[in-house]
């Protein structure tokens, strides 16, 4: 039962998806060099051509299972178990597959870290955890769907009962998650609980509005997600495309590392700023999280598929020397859609798609049978390959 809503579909023009404007280099003042991401070279946002689709059916799920208890209208996704010794880096699971087992709406989610008792296990053992649509694409790019993310900033979101993310039984998601343990005690038997509120059709008066939720980063889609920031100076990196349909953002937050000044999403077609946010600091100055607004109280901010929207960050690095964890900036989103709008179908051929498909497939490399380790007997695959990984992985590829 797909809850789409009728209407024409929207064809999305040649190249639309990739669009990329602005100037390679400006320099607005002497001490910010403003990068468009198109030019920062071929290692930073690579399409891969002559690719061929994956077998999905191939993508292992031993590590996951869905549990639906239907009495509270939880969808509890378990990733498990896993065994974290005190001291280990960065942990990235083999990409796993598993399905919905229900038609309705999701209207939120929180990640738990538990032993098999179920008693809670600190929540910095998750780095994060990415909930993946291969059967539905992005907003502004042909991607697939980030339905999704968790991690140490963000463990659960919420929205009205009224707006949902519409689901059916048998929808198909990658699961993509890494762990890490600095806790000073080991949990050789932990699981990661992701648990999925939903409502089905007949719950209240009235049926829940279609939201779907968007991601944006200044890297672009594909490629490495952080990008150098030299010492002594600012630097600011940007992204620009247009949306696939038209819409309504009714809630917007981000991502960004230590020493960002701004994140901002602008309207480049009509000159005007969409959101902008501060990075939220500790009493050390370093970054603990950006602000979220929710601006379904005013029915949100309409965007346009005729408009050029361009993502923006900006770094102030004072010290004398490069950061060592590098710049970021990223921005998700849920978008309200009218009911004579059709969210677009995805297309299998596309090369960005099957670009970021076959990418979070090959991190790790789960279809050659290389991984991190299996259930209780789970061990640490490589760390630089895990800190690549993660490089690479912030909520897109």
């Amino acid at each position: 039962m797909r809850r789409t809503v009728s209407g024409a579909m929207i064809v999305v023009a040649a190249g639309l998806a990739v669009a990329l404007y602005g100037f390679s280099q400006e320099t607005v003042d002497p001490n910010l060099t403003v990068i468009a991401s198109a030019d920062m070279g071929e290692e930073y946002s690579q399409v891969r051509e002559d690719l061929t689709m994956p077998d999905l059916s191939e993508v292992p799920s031993n590590l996951v299972n869905v549990e639906l208890h239907e009495d509270i209208r939880v969808i509890d996704v378990v990733v498990g178990p896993l065994n974290l010794a005190d001291g280990m880096a960065h942990l990235r699971l083999p990409i796993q597959m598993t399905q919905l087992p229900v038609d309705g709406w999701m209207h939120g989610f929180e990640a738990v870290m538990m032993d098999a008792d179920g008693n809670v296990l600190p929540s910095e053992l998750l780095h994060h955890v990415n909930l993946i649509s291969p059967d539905r694409r992005d907003l502004f790019t042909e991607m697939s769907l980030r339905v999704m993310a968790a991690g140490r900033e963000t463990q659960q979101q919420n929205l009205p009962r009224i707006l949902g993310y519409p689901i059916d039984a048998g929808d198909r998601l990658l699961v993509n998650s890494m762990f890490a343990n600095a806790t000073g005690a080991d949990y050789p038997e932990a699981y990661l609980h992701v648990k999925l509120f939903y409502s089905a059709e007949g719950d209240g008066l009235f049926q829940p509005r279609n939201v779907y939720p968007f991601y944006l980063d200044v890297m672009g889609p594909i490629g490495v997600k952080d990008f150098q920031v030299p010492a002594d100076g600012s630097t600011a990196v940007y992204w620009e495309g247009s949306p696939a349909v038209e819409g309504r953002i009714l809630g917007i937050g981000g991502h960004l590392h230590n020493y960002a000044t701004e994140l901002r999403l602008e309207d480049m077609t009509t000159g005007t700023v969409v959101w902008n946010a501060a990075p939220e600091l500790d009493e050390n100055g370093s970054v603990i999280g950006v602000p979220s607004e929710n601006l379904w109280w005013h029915l949100g901010t309409k965007i346009y598929p005729d408009h050029v929207y361009r993502i923006y960050v900006e770094y102030d690095n004072p010290t004398d020397a490069a950061l060592p964890d590098g710049g970021m900036g990223a921005i998700g989103g849920v978008l309200w859609i009218g009911k004579d709008v059709e969210w677009p179908a995805v297309d299998r051929e596309n090369p960005l798609y099957l670009t970021d498909v076959v990418n979070t497939l090959e991190s790790p490399d789960v279809l050659s049978g290389h991984g991190h380790g299996d259930h209780g007997d789970m061990e640490m695959g490589d760390a630089a390959d895990a800190e690549e990984a993660d490089h690479s992985e912030h909520s897109g590829h």
